[in-house]
């Protein structure tokens, strides 16, 4: 006979598997969308503004999210999202069939899907308390970060295939489906996700005061979101310059190519985790992934050869995993379940505040001043343009170099104070 932990971790795994499908889907829509922004405009800022859509309505309103994931049942909320998100892929694939996708509807498309799972990430993500006990929580992690890894692995590729062959109708018809089964797999699941006794609701504002102070008055789980801020940040950076930059030198095929190839790193990573779990010293493993994290970023920003981009990107990828589960576990094991979804809203407000900052700035900063400087005859094309090239490109390389190196710092600094954290 099953017990009652095996029974919860299948549960998850149903759960799990149409996430994992979704998230292949949304991945597919981004990237294709991204290309297709990128290649009528020509402009990193451009590109910047979808990704910056993409994110900005989610993680504003995360927080009422997560107050409504310790209000009312998570299974509701989950498939309220997902529903939600699929209907802003419809409109995107509904104008396209009928009218012309500008980039006021592409925003307007890509914005709804975003807000609609503000809802369904902090249920998802407080449904794993519901579900499993502490023991389990690394290995589900884990297993969260594999989907989020076989999005990098096989959305790009797929994407990029698909433009060039079927054009971006059929991306966002894949992506409507997706999100219809993970929908019926949250279906399956009998019985409410809800935790403890909700019969005495309290005011809304004083949920929210107390998830806020769940997350401040402890100093570890601090540190460790300041963290993820500024790891935000340096991948916001990267997630923003990246596919110009390859496409100044490659069509969507190589970039769908090196990214899906890179993220078998991630997929290692995310296995490893998710098959052995992690180590008591979880403070020293999120130092050391963060340092190398830093050191393959920098050595990505400075190369244009398919191959040692592939490779650093690949390294790189291993160590997100290690990053995201290594902070999770330090942050789930300080929270209350009766908190979880009020603290993983505020959670993923405060550590994404890094990918606004950089979806805002990314764009413009590449367009009017990293690129100008390395273009040939630019300002820093004889001194840095040596080292790094010059040229269409070189400007967001330079980019990730710095990016590099803030996350080698991050290391340094916040890896210290977490490390002491957990010692004492």
């Amino acid at each position: 006979m099953k017990t009652i932990e095996q029974k919860g971790f299948q549960r998850f795994l149903l759960v799990w598997s149409g996430q994992l499908l979704s998230s292949l889907g949304t991945g597919m829509t981004a990237f294709a969308v991204g290309v297709h922004v990128f290649l009528e405009t020509g402009k990193v800022s451009g590109f910047a503004s979808v990704v910056l859509a993409l994110f900005l309505p989610s993680i504003l309103l995360r927080p009422l999210g997560g107050l409504l994931a310790d209000r009312f049942d998570r299974r509701v909320l989950i498939v309220f999202g997902d529903l939600g998100a699929a209907a802003g892929v419809l409109f995107l694939l509904l104008t396209l069939i009928f009218g012309e996708l500008n980039m006021g509807k592409i925003l307007l498309g890509v914005g709804v899907g975003s807000a609609f799972s503000a809802l369904q990430n902090p249920a998802y993500k407080a449904s794993l308390t519901d579900l499993l006990n502490a023991a389990q929580f690394a290995r589900a992690a884990g297993l969260v970060q594999l989907a989020a890894s076989a999005q990098h692995l096989l959305s790009p590729i797929c994407a990029g295939v698909l433009l060039a062959t079927s054009g971006l109708k059929t991306v966002l018809i894949i992506d409507a489906a997706t999100f219809l089964f993970a929908v019926t797999t949250v279906l399956f699941i009998r019985g409410k996700l809800r935790p403890g006794q909700q019969d005495q609701k309290p005011p809304l504002m004083k949920q929210m005061t107390d998830g806020w102070y769940a997350v401040t008055k402890d100093t570890e789980i601090m540190d460790v979101v300041l963290i993820l801020t500024a790891v935000t940040f340096f991948v916001g950076i990267l997630q923003t310059v990246f596919p110009p930059m390859v496409l100044s030198f490659g069509d969507s095929r190589t970039l769908g190519l090196i990214q899906s190839v890179s993220a078998v790193g991630m997929v290692v990573g995310s296995l490893a985790v998710g098959i052995k779990g992690l180590s008591r010293e979880t403070g020293r493993l999120l130092r050391l992934a963060l340092a190398a994290s830093g050191v393959f970023l920098l050595l990505m920003g400075s190369t244009t050869n398919s191959v040692y981009l592939t490779i650093s990107f690949f390294l790189f990828f291993l160590c997100l995993p290690l990053i995201n589960t290594s902070a999770e576990v330090l942050i789930r094991k300080g929270v209350p379940n009766e908190l979880q979804g009020r603290a993983w809203g505020i959670i993923g407000l405060l550590s994404q505040i890094g990918y606004l900052a950089a979806y805002s700035a990314a764009g413009v900063l590449a367009d009017r001043v990293f690129n100008p400087m390395l273009e040939r005859g630019g300002t820093l094309a004889l001194s840095v343009g040596r080292i790094i090239g010059s040229g269409p490109g070189r400007g967001t390389g330079l980019m990730l170099i710095l990016s590099g190196f803030g996350i080698a710092l991050t290391a340094a600094v916040g890896g210290r104070r977490v490390r002491r954290a957990v010692q004492s």
